[in-house]
């Protein structure tokens, strides 16, 4: 098995949305068919794995964790 590539997600989107237009408008051998599918099916996987460890990060905010903590100085303590 190769090394994982490594995408941005806004790339990995973009290159997803094109996957899906080729696979919808050209007439493709079957090999570069199922090239395309196994590539998509990739980029869909790591793009759903991403939001879901972006969601369970925003419920750990929003339940008071991992905030960046402050102080408020008040004009006597200066």
């Amino acid at each position: 098995m190769s090394e994982p590539q490594k995408v941005s997600f806004e790339h990995g989107l973009e290159r997803l949305e094109e996957i899906a237009e080729k696979l919808g408008e050209a007439e493709l051998s079957v090999e570069e068919t199922i090239a395309l599918l196994r590539e998509g099916k990739g980029l869909e996987k790591a793009l759903r794995v991403y939001l879901e460890t972006a969601e369970k990060d925003l419920q750990e905010i929003e339940k008071g964790k991992g905030l960046t903590e402050f102080v408020i100085q008040r004009p006597d303590d200066a």
